[in-house]
C-alpha cells in the first residue's frame, strides 16, 4: 500500500513540474525532461524533511 501511495505522491510532483515548465513556454518534451530530472530531489527533499 506504501508503494501505491509512494509512486502517486511522484507522479504527483512529476506533474505538477511539469505544468509549471510548461507554463513558463517549454516544450512538452523539455518539460518532461525538467521533471524527469527535477522530481527525484523533490522527493529526497520531501522525505528528508519528514524525518
Amino acid at each position: 500500500m506504501t508503494d501505491t501511495n509512494a509512486t502517486e505522491t511522484r507522479r504527483y510532483h512529476f506533474e505538477q513540474i511539469r505544468a509549471r515548465e510548461l507554463a513558463r513556454g517549454a516544450s512538452e518534451d523539455e518539460a518532461t525532461r525538467i521533471a524527469t530530472n527535477t522530481v527525484d530531489t523533490v522527493m529526497d527533499k520531501a522525505a528528508s524533511s519528514k524525518k
